[in-house]
């Protein structure tokens, strides 16, 4: 009995066994499964759930070029190019035979400008299949792009012809037309294929819009009214003739609309923010802030609303309303995504009010409640930068570009914070992968080439500089800059053309004047460079560098009576430029009238009490005459005014220890360290008031910890190394 009941189960087994392996299928069948759902979902629309699935296509065959082809069209249709071009380039390197996978590729080179690789994927799939129609469209667009129309013409004409039916040569030609002011010619191409196929929608906004540019607006109004009649429940189409209306200066209509939408609709908050907008177009705030406060009363659970008006607030300099709106909202609706977006809306006020603390907790709690907010970590980086905590703000922002891997502003953000960490390396890859993304990143450009100069390798950043003339070849910016580096390179043909050139195009700037009058101070030719200054002060009486230049000149020629004579002369036109009083000042006392510069330094105070040049100027003044007391007085409402000021700081220490109040010395070092902990006069001052004053174990290895960096970079520097030794001489180290 116990054997048939064995025997028994092991049949049950083995048929059980054979029915999974059945219903399991090959992995051939379960790939094709996966890809075939996906494909599906993807018809549908559904490309996230469309995208798991071509995945899982993918886990079984890792092979697969067709899964990796539908992947690249998810990621177009997520508009995230990158990873569509990434997965494209795989299904082309597993299948080069997928010819529509090689057209995709070039459409997205097209995208980004790129026309020779975008023409070498039409010109491979044509070779293969020479009516393939997506690629001959690819080529014409090319064509357009490098501005061949005949050639264009002659393809999507030919396409036309062997597929009348088909929209995108119609589409195209049109384009062609309006890019060369043919608006006769395009709206009657846009009217043919009309003809064909009146429920165009593209063709008919097409036809609509140009109509509009030719001022036959009865004949554009026809068009967006037809676009209604045929799609009654779409609302967009009728906000768009609301928007007809209004740039043809009918707002009556167009207002007419917006409220019929309210009342039709009142539930829908769309349509209240549409009527806001429309009003903020006009310039009729008080319309706008009504109609607003009119949503937050009928739908206090919308965001929308709250947040326009907020935004308007904001504009407006009104924080403290804008931050009640917000509250407004939070104190109504306490959980789910705009009550954190409300929040995040309102640390980001905060921050932009200096209270760093405050905004920091509101992300923060933001943070805890989604702690993959990428705004949220946004903004908390921008508030570690702002506390000098850079290594903080790096990790917020290298958290936003791995998330977004695209996002420009994110990546410029984490090339500064890596520069403020003393990080010039990784700054200068970031800026780099900046450039991958974009080419025509010019902050990327520009901050590359601060780096290449700080490094002093000039080459590199007049090879960044020349890059962006590529593209823009009249760049005030960069023909600044590279007249500068061919300056500094003694290269004065390379200055006077980049600057000549920036004469053309700025000759109401006082900026190429006084840069091509650099130019002849170089050359030895000061009368002419002289000239030139004056040009640049002719042009703007406040342009402080001109007026120096000409002093200084004078000042050469030991002639310091003229140079006082034409600083007044500057003054008497500018009577409200501070600086050039400061100037004057520095003038009087060369010229040993102490009293005189006394007073034109205190007259800049008056004329700017927050002139840091002036301050510094009396300063120093005072201190030259021997006034200690009264020179550490000034240099104390510098530092007042500009904590950051590290000169400053460091000036006023000196002042004490020369005063013999050396541990206040000791304090400023530490909080100029603080701040800037590269800065080695602070740091070897202070191992040496550690070693010389307060010589506990625990201060001479603070000592050294300072000391040795320096030690290694500043090998030959004397004073370096006498506080190196004197601090080993302390620990008895001899």
């Amino acid at each position: 009995m116990k054997v048939r009941l064995r025997r028994f189960v092991s049949v049950v087994c083995i048929v059980f066994t054979a029915i999974a392996v059945v219903s399991c299928g090959s992995p051939e069948e379960k790939k094709m499964k996966f890809f075939n759902k996906g494909k599906a979902l993807y018809e549908k629309g559904e490309y996230v759930k469309a995208g798991l699935e071509f995945k899982n296509a993918l886990q079984i065959d890792p092979k697969f070029a067709k899964a990796y082809h539908m992947l690249g069209m998810v990621a177009l249709k997520e508009k995230n190019l990158r990873k569509a071009f990434g997965t494209l380039s795989k299904a082309a390197e597993l299948e080069p035979g997928l010819l529509d996978v090689q057209v995709e590729l070039g459409k997205i080179f097209l995208m980004a400008k790129d026309r020779e690789k975008a023409l070498e994927k039409a010109n491979l799939v044509l070779s293969k299949n020479p009516e393939h129609e997506v690629a001959l469209l690819l080529k014409a667009s090319c064509l357009m792009a490098d501005n061949k129309d005949g050639e264009a013409e002659s393809i999507l004409k030919s396409i036309m012809e062997k597929n009348p039916r088909e929209p995108a040569p119609y589409l195209m030609l049109s384009q062609m037309r309006t890019m060369n002011n043919d608006w006769d010619g395009a709206s009657q191409i846009l009217k043919d294929l009309l003809a064909q196929d009146e429920t165009n929608k593209r063709a008919r906004l097409m036809l609509a819009e140009i109509l509009e540019k030719m001022k036959d607006l009865s004949g554009a109004e026809s068009e967006y009214k037809t676009l209604i009649d045929q799609d009654p429940e779409n609302d967009s189409l009728k906000i768009l003739l609301a928007g007809f209306f209004n740039r043809t200066d009918r707002p009556g209509k167009a207002e007419k609309i917006f409220k019929d939408f309210i009342s039709t609709h009142p539930e829908k908050e769309e349509f209240r923010l549409a009527l806001a907008r429309f009003y903020a177009s006009r310039k009729q705030n008080d319309a706008m802030v009504d109609v607003l406060k009119q949503a937050v009363k009928a739908l206090p659970e919308k965001f929308g609303a709250y947040e326009v008006l907020a935004a308007y607030y904001l504009r407006e300099k009104a924080n403290k309303k804008a931050i009640d709106t917000l509250d407004q909202y939070m104190e109504r609706v306490q959980t789910g995504p705009s009550y954190l977006k409300s929040k995040l809306f309102k640390a980001r006020i905060i921050f932009q009010e200096k209270n760093e603390t405050e905004a920091l907790q509101l992300v923060e709690a933001v943070l805890e409640e989604n702690p993959g907010d990428v705004r949220a970590h946004s903004l908390k980086g921008d508030i570690l930068a702002s506390r000098k905590d850079f290594v903080g703000a790096i990790s917020e922002y290298r958290t936003v570009v791995h998330e977004e891997p695209e996002n420009i502003v994110a990546f410029l953000n984490l090339a500064q914070a890596h520069l403020f960490n003393n990080e010039p390396g990784l700054a200068e890859d970031t800026y780099k992968k900046i450039l991958e993304i974009n080419p025509k990143m010019k902050q990327a450009r520009f901050g590359l080439v601060d780096i290449y100069r700080r490094q002093g390798k000039v080459d590199l950043a007049k090879e960044q500089l020349e890059k962006v003339l590529e593209v823009a070849p009249d760049d005030r910016d960069v023909l600044l800059s590279l007249g500068d580096i061919a300056l500094m390179k003694k290269d004065p043909e390379g200055a006077r053309r980049y600057w000549g050139r920036l004469l053309e195009l700025e000759p109401r700037s006082p900026v190429p004047y006084y840069k091509n009058g650099l130019l002849k101070l170089m050359e030895k030719r000061p009368e002419e460079a002289a000239a030139l200054f004056e040009k640049a002060l002719v042009i703007n009486p406040d342009f402080e560098p001109a007026l120096n230049q000409l002093l200084n000149l004078l000042v050469s020629e030991k002639k310091v009576d003229k140079a006082i004579k034409r600083c007044k002369q500057q003054i008497a036109g500018s009577p409200n430029n501070a600086a050039y009083y400061v100037s004057l000042g520095k003038l009087h006392a060369l010229d040993r009238d102490f009293d005189m510069a006394r007073k034109d330094f205190e007259k800049a105070l008056a004329v700017n009490p927050d002139s840091e040049k002036a301050l510094f100027n009396l300063a120093r003044l005072e201190q030259s005459l021997g006034s200690v007391d009264e020179a550490m007085e000034k240099y104390q409402k510098i530092r007042e005014n500009n904590p950051n000021n590290l000169g400053i700081a460091m000036l006023i220490a000196a002042l004490l220890e020369q005063k013999g109040e050396h541990g206040q010395a000791r304090d400023i070092y530490e909080e100029v360290l603080e701040i800037k902990p590269d800065l080695s006069v602070a740091a070897n001052n202070l191992a040496f008031y550690y070693a010389e004053y307060e010589p506990t174990e625990e201060n001479l290895a603070k000592a050294e910890k300072l000391i040795l960096p320096l030690v290694r970079e500043h090998k030959d520097a004397p004073t370096i190394l006498d506080t190196g030794a004197w601090i080993y001489y302390r620990k008895g180290d001899f």
